[in-house]
């Protein structure tokens, strides 16, 4: 069953890890997800091949440019890592649960070198390649420019779509204080498809509603990106009330120092992941003015 509630590269709302005090219930279940996973066996949220929109629009991303440092949000073990390292990259990836990145490197054939962060409590930083892929176990909010500099492109698949509407703003503030100068931004999040029973599909993805809430579900992206918001472990049937972040949220978070294009929408060519779900891919691309 489909949950309107977005999920990043490893499958669980990211808001609900960010309590302070005690174990979090969805950071169990995440764990517990993940610990029933052997190498080689993905989550039914994660993507087996390199997501086509970035390798669509791999030059927007990048300007041209070679050698670029990118940042991958809430990262999982998404393919992506090893696609933009081999275009002669160095990639970043933050994600909070251990196993992604261990099972990353594994599947990879890359054995990686793991040490403590220490700027982060309880942080671990799991280094590959000679530095050419870098993945941080961490807190994504506890991740800061102190600790490996700031970038020059982010690839965002669905980690701000995974926010609550309240750390929204948190979050991109983050973001922009990780971008360098003259950095780019390539994001992805979701409409209904106007065939969708709950569709109410609007030009430019600017999609319906006030953003996601979140109420309790667990659903599987179709680009294997992870959020999970406690509740039902097979997810709830999609509800009007279930909106994604829309491009006038994300434009309204980033300010008028952004400049924000629409690159794909529902008029463009439909992704097979999410339209067997009712869903069309937004991709938006923002660049400092």
């Amino acid at each position: 069953v489909w949950s309107a509630v977005a999920f990043d590269h490893t499958g669980y709302k990211m808001a609900d890890i960010e309590q302070d005090g005690g174990p979090d219930p969805a950071l169990c279940v995440c764990t517990r997800h993940w610990d029933e996973l052997k190498p080689g066996e993905n989550p039914e949220f994660h993507m087996p091949r390199v997501h086509p929109s970035l390798m669509k629009h791999i030059d927007k991303l990048t300007g041209g440019r070679e050698g670029l440092r990118i940042l991958i949000p809430l990262c999982g073990k998404t393919r992506d890592m090893k696609w933009l390292q081999e275009k002669g990259h160095t990639v970043v990836g933050v994600e909070f649960v251990e196993k992604a990145p261990q099972h990353f490197f594994q599947e990879h054939g890359i054995e990686p070198t793991v040490s403590e962060e220490p700027s982060i409590e309880g942080a671990k930083l799991y280094k590959g390649l000679d530095g050419k892929i870098c993945i941080y176990n961490c807190n994504f909010f506890k991740f800061n420019s102190a600790v490996c500099g700031q970038f020059d492109a982010v690839w965002d698949r669905g980690s701000l779509m995974a926010m609550e509407v309240r750390d929204q703003k948190r979050y991109v503030d983050l973001m922009k204080s990780l971008m360098k100068p003259d950095a780019r931004y390539l994001v992805e999040t979701f409409e209904t498809s106007d065939e969708h029973p709950h569709g109410h599909g609007s030009e430019h993805g600017h999609g319906h509603g006030h953003g996601h809430h979140g109420h309790g579900h667990h659903g599987h992206n179709t680009h294997g990106h992870h959020h999970h918001h406690g509740g039902h472990p097979h997810g709830h049937p999609h509800g009007e009330d279930d909106d994604f972040i829309t491009g006038k949220e994300i434009k309204a978070l980033f300010g008028d120092g952004y400049e924000m294009s629409c690159l794909e929408d529902k008029n463009s060519l439909p992704d097979g992941f999410a339209s067997q779900h009712g869903l069309v891919s937004l991709i938006y691309f923002l660049t400092p003015k």
